[in-house]
């Protein structure tokens, strides 16, 4: 199988490759790096208010009832992934008939915009804030990985730089809650400027770089169909079963808990924690081809573990059992979004509506899970999260029969 996408603008156009897609002196061209620090934007803007928003929510601790105040923690942490369960798709067809790359830069630009006043502004323009910076993201991640996508040599290729601009997305979910407390150190009052002061300097950067402008033609798929219905529907459910047992966990860790009672500083070093293990898993995938030659068996594991993830969380009665406990979530709903995103994209030429609709599913989970602990009696949060694990369980029983990835044969350098 052949694999003949557009080398990143800027990089040497002829250049020979290597196996793993990359320059033959081994190493990918700057505008790539800019793409990664791009994605991991997108998420330290998500993950970095997530420990402010109980402050954020009631400011003079006390004016809201206990179930008002988790009411709105739980509604703004969805805000932001309906926002972009809606855009997604979206963009992604509109990317497929325009230039992408100036959607992309722009996004950068609203997202930091719309991250600094963070701290400023009431309850109902926190709301706007979100729901514009859930839009936002929603562009800036599908659309990077259709750039790596027209950037890869072959289907390995691809694989690998899936894995590292996913990899990035977690880095940023690692990085966001830290940069936070520092920018909140230094400007207590709008705790995200500096965030959004980063966020803006890596858009300018991406306006700076060349990206290509489309993959002509990307793909000959002859040996790699694309998924079946039933396949891509299994995968789109396992990206929204993903998704939501992680948020579940994070808000779970911002609404009253019985067992353990968490400071912001250690909600902030929870959400790190769950970013590290989501990162880990993206450098342990990035040095094996386990996405490429083993995707299902290694889609059944991950469920499993996610699937014990969250039926232990409830119950943990430690500071050590629940980081434990989130390194293994934060692994396992990484690799499912690793293999969830690789494998719809399927073969043919890569699509920005397939992407956008993966992402989409990713926000689904994202959304109903915070929004069905928002709703639930207190103290019945803890069956939300079993409620996931058991579906997990189901997926993982049902994956083999709806789907059968076909072999990759390794192109050659």
């Amino acid at each position: 199988m052949v694999i003949r996408g557009w080398p990143l603008e800027g990089s040497t156009a002829n250049a020979p490759r290597d196996k793993a897609g990359s320059q033959a002196n081994g190493r990918w061209p700057a505008s790539f790096f800019v793409l990664l620090l791009a994605a991991a934007a997108a998420s330290a803007g998500q993950t970095a208010i997530l420990a402010f928003l109980p402050a954020l929510v009631d400011p003079a601790r006390g004016a809201l009832s206990s179930s008002a105040h988790d009411f709105h923690v739980a509604s703004l942490t969805a805000v932001h992934p309906l926002a972009a369960l809606l855009a997604a798709p979206l963009w992604g067809w509109i990317a497929d008939r325009v230039d992408y790359r100036a959607m992309l830069r722009a996004a950068l630009v609203i997202l930091a915009l719309v991250t600094a006043p963070i701290g400023l502004v009431g309850l109902p323009e926190l709301y706007a804030l979100r729901l514009v910076a859930g839009m936002a993201s929603a562009a800036i991640i599908p659309l990077g990985l259709l750039c790596a996508s027209f950037a890869a040599s072959g289907r390995a290729d691809q694989a690998r730089r899936f894995t590292w601009l996913t990899a990035f997305v977690f880095l940023g979910d690692l990085a966001g809650p830290l940069v936070a407390e520092v920018s909140a150190a230094i400007l207590p009052r709008a705790p995200l400027m500096i965030l959004a002061l980063g966020i803006g300097a890596v858009g300018a950067a991406l306006c700076a770089v060349r990206l290509p402008r489309w993959c002509a033609p990307c793909i000959d798929g002859g040996d790699l169909p694309a998924p079946t219905l039933g396949a891509t529907l299994i995968l789109l459910f396992i990206t929204i079963v993903a998704g939501g047992g992680l948020a579940a966990m994070h808000v779970n860790l911002l609404v009253t808990r019985s067992a353990i009672s968490l400071s912001r500083e250690e909600i902030a070093w929870m959400l790190s924690l769950c970013g590290l293990g989501m990162l880990a898993a993206q450098i342990f995938h990035a040095k094996l081809d386990w996405l490429v030659t083993v995707p299902r068996r290694l889609a059944g594991l991950t469920l499993g573990l996610l699937a014990v993830a969250l039926f232990m969380f409830p119950v943990a009665a430690s500071m050590a059992e629940l980081s434990g406990i989130i390194v293994a979530a934060g692994w396992s709903s990484a690799t499912l979004r690793l293999v969830t995103s690789f494998w719809i994209s399927g073969g043919g030429a890569p699509s920005g509506v397939k992407l956008g609709f993966q992402h989409s599913a990713a926000s689904i989970g994202q959304a109903l899970a915070p929004l069905a602990i928002a709703i639930v009696a207190p103290g019945a949060q803890p069956l939300v999260l079993w409620g996931i694990g058991g579906l997990s369980l189901a997926l993982l029983v049902s994956l083999p029969l709806a789907w059968r990835p076909p072999a990759i044969v390794k192109s050659s350098a």
